[in-house]
């Protein structure tokens, strides 16, 4: 079962199971939206990026709703995806060189630039695990892998983690 699943956002969101509503859509969208968000910008590292991705992710629930069973669940895979398509584009970017520089982000603070050195999948299991609280096994059916490479890239992920914030 993937987080959020079963809980009372999920029961509203399904309380009229053969017609869902407006009403229902923003009941997940209001009580998930700011997860998604902080979810997003721990991968894609721009807040104004984040909520594009979290927006698409929306309306893409928002076209499926009546059939999708388990809408916080479809709305995360959503986001990691999307969040995956910025990170492509973003590095095919870079290897064309781009003749305008584009505008220097604002600050980022120690952490986070270490967080942004990490491998996309370890990057991906800290942020479920911690910015989301999500367990293993949710983190593994999230990301369509097995548990035991969640449990390694966390582990290699903290590692790094720990070695780079002590230097």
């Amino acid at each position: 079962m993937q987080r959020g699943e079963g809980t009372m956002t999920e029961a509203a969101a399904r309380r009229s199971e053969d017609a869902p509503t407006r009403a229902d859509f923003d009941v997940v969208y209001q009580s998930s939206y700011p997860d998604m968000v902080r979810l997003a910008w721990s991968l894609v590292d721009r807040r104004d990026l984040a909520e594009e991705v979290v927006q698409d992710a929306f309306a893409a629930l928002y076209r499926r709703f009546a059939t999708v069973e388990h809408p916080v669940a479809y709305v995360r895979v959503c986001v990691l995806n999307n969040c995956r398509k910025v990170l492509r584009r973003r590095r095919l970017a870079r290897r064309q060189p781009d003749p305008v520089e584009a505008s220097v982000e604002a600050e980022h603070d120690h952490l986070f630039d270490v967080l942004r050195g990490l491998p996309t999948r370890q990057r991906e299991v800290i942020v479920l695990r911690y910015q989301l609280g999500m367990t293993d096994a949710e983190i593994a059916e999230a990301l369509g892998i097995p548990l035991g490479s969640v449990k390694s890239a966390l582990s290699r992920a903290k590692d790094r983690l720990r070695e780079e914030l002590s230097s």
